[in-house]
């Protein structure tokens, strides 16, 4: 199914609204004239890319919690076994 407007032109904000299966569906269905058209069309706000990671220089070690540690000593604290 086509969602376009009476123009011919994609309505945006119609396939932005569909759930999430819908939309993917949707998606699926555009020429890749329409995808071009829908990506020419986003927010400058929203990306069209992946996310890209960034490596820091944290030391971040010094944060790390040992998770079976915190565990144990919760049921230490509340006395559950």
């Amino acid at each position: 199914m086509a969602y376009l407007k009476e123009d011919g032109s994609l309505d945006i904000e119609r396939i932005n609204s569909l759930p999430l299966r819908e939309f993917m569906d949707a998606m699926a269905d555009l020429t890749q004239e329409q995808v071009q058209e829908y990506l020419s069309k986003l927010p400058i706000d929203e990306s069209n890319e992946p996310m890209v990671a960034t490596k820091v220089d944290w030391p971040i070690e010094e944060e790390w919690v040992d998770a079976k540690e915190f565990r144990n000593n919760q049921r230490k604290k509340y006395g559950i076994k």
